[in-house]
């Protein structure tokens, strides 16, 4: 069976991915939000309104990112509006992602998916949590699970934002009144496991969309050359090694949709009696590459040196799988290995993709892909400290849900901002900032200096630095690049600062 390959295009001019030239916070909330349809205008203005106020003011409470009570009252009355749930806010902000991805001309797509679990176990007024507790804690913590679904780009550091997510909660001790081998007798529509394919769909529906509009483009009088249309990669981690994902993924990547995950099982090959980790271990090498690994966890920074090996392989149907649910249909996947070699619990990749390698080059693509994986986990972290979802104060899902819908989609403008000024230093400051803003920050931090009319105006790479001093960055040598920690911190003293420059008005010179 034929498996898509990638073609390389020549390399096209890039756009900012995220926000896509906004000119302010209240602007892009606007772009984002303005066709909202509440069943009231009145609530349709509100949610504009209130996306800007919390753009302007992440993790901040509904008092605090509102300037008055009666605007913290209407942010309330807002989350009781039956219309607004999470499932339309996040159906509206795919269509603003999808928009924003053909414009950026990348020809690799990665759809990242993974789970996280947001603790509300002391929100004891809050009603219809679920268990997030793993089998190995004994008692139960209350809470709800997060799928998420990040768009990036494969090549660069680029954030579109949300192709979907689900909020759910579990049902508390489901697992503990199964009887051993329940589980696996059930289809997988009825397991939770169901997420990731459900994830997959959202990035074969996103691929289906940018083709449609692509094609569309072309057909327009007055349309450029329009872009390639990009290679889907759904990415997942060990967790995603579903056999029922692996074969949804097969019958697509004709289409351009492929599948890269971390094997979790070292499974049997079809038509022999091998498993599938110690044929690749058996395997010639490929070739080495060499890493730099950052300090962690106590380490020290440290290069390494790892082996390259791939196999295409065909993988057996699951007995269990074969036995209660009659499926007979194997999985054609290629299967990367990057090993440190002679070194006890040295490092260990093992990547399985429906695409093929077959060569060093694409196996060590492959490897480069699954390192943006880690984009996801980074944006939880910001989800959860920055944006503080876990400290909103509700006592409906019907209220809860949508505020954290919101959250998540401040949460992907802080990973945008942070990649923009690594990848596009030079773009200018005012597609992310209001004009006051970068107005307030010049002022504040050339103290006592006189404004120079005559000068460029600031770029998105000096204004993410200045907002990291803010925050607590010192910009020193090994310091590195700004992340989106500091820039949350910074954003909440830029915040006030912008406040006092609007309250008592410029002056003739800094200080």
């Amino acid at each position: 069976m034929a498996i898509f390959r990638r073609v390389i295009t020549p390399s096209l001019p890039l756009a900012p991915a995220f926000p896509d030239n906004f000119q302010t916070n209240a602007q892009w909330a606007l772009e984002e939000f303005g066709s909202i349809e509440l069943g009231d205008r009145r609530s349709n203005r509100r949610m504009v309104k209130v996306f800007g106020q919390m753009l302007n003011s992440p993790g901040k409470s509904i008092p605090q990112c509102t300037s008055s009570a009666a605007e913290a009252k209407a942010f309330y009355r807002l989350l009781d509006v039956e219309e607004l749930t999470d499932e339309r806010i996040f159906a509206l902000h795919r269509q603003n992602v999808l928009r924003r991805a053909p414009e950026s001309r990348f020809g690799v797509l990665l759809a990242i998916q993974d789970t996280t679990t947001c603790n509300y176990d002391t929100h004891h007024s809050l009603e219809g949590l679920g268990s997030i507790s793993s089998n190995q804690i004994k008692s139960d913590f209350s809470g709800l699970h997060v799928h998420s679904t990040l768009l990036c780009a494969a090549d660069q550091d680029a954030v579109f934002g949300l192709l979907g997510a689900k909020l759910y909660a579990r049902e508390p001790g489901l697992r503990k009144k199964q009887t051993p081998g329940t589980r696996n007798r059930e289809p997988i529509k009825n397991k939770e496991s169901i997420r990731w394919i459900e994830s997959f769909d959202l990035a074969r529906e996103a691929l289906q969309t940018l083709q449609v509009n692509l094609l569309a483009r072309a057909a327009a009088p007055a349309a450029q050359q329009p872009a390639a249309v990009p290679l889907m990669i759904s990415v997942g981690d060990r967790e995603a090694d579903i056999y029922e994902l692996l074969i949804e993924a097969q019958q697509h990547r004709e289409q351009g949709l492929g599948l890269l995950v971390c094997s979790q099982h070292n499974r049997t090959l079809a038509g022999e009696e091998a498993l599938l980790w110690q044929q690749l271990g058996e395997s010639k090498s490929a070739g080495v590459i060499t890493l730099k690994l950052p300090r962690s966890q106590g380490k020290a920074a440290r290069s390494v040196v790892l082996s390259v090996r791939f196999i295409t392989a065909a993988i057996a149907v699951p007995k269990h799988k074969a036995k209660y649910l009659k499926m007979d249909t194997p999985v054609q996947a290629s299967i990367v290995e990057l090993r440190e070699e002679g070194v006890a619990a040295g490092i260990c990749w093992r990547l399985l993709s429906t695409l093929r390698v077959e060569t060093l080059a694409e196996a060590l693509e492959m490897a480069r892909w699954h390192v943006k994986r880690w984009q996801i986990e980074e944006y939880h972290r910001i989800l959860k400290t920055g944006c503080r979802v876990e400290a909103r104060q509700m006592r409906s899902l019907e209220r809860l849900k949508p505020m954290m819908a919101l959250d998540m989609i401040v949460a992907c403008s802080l990973m945008g901002m942070s990649a923009a000024a690594r990848e596009h230093p030079a773009s200018p400051a005012s597609d992310w900032l209001d004009p006051e803003e970068i107005q307030a920050l010049d002022a504040y931090t050339n103290k006592g200096a006189t404004p120079d009319l005559q000068a460029l105006p600031m770029n998105i790479g000096t204004a993410v630095k200045n907002i990291a001093r803010l925050g607590g960055h010192l910009g020193r040598k090994g310091d590195g690049h700004p992340g989106a920690q500091v820039l949350w911190q910074g954003l909440h003293k830029l915040n006030a600062i912008t406040e006092a420059w609007r309250r008592f008005g410029s002056r003739k010179s800094y200080g």
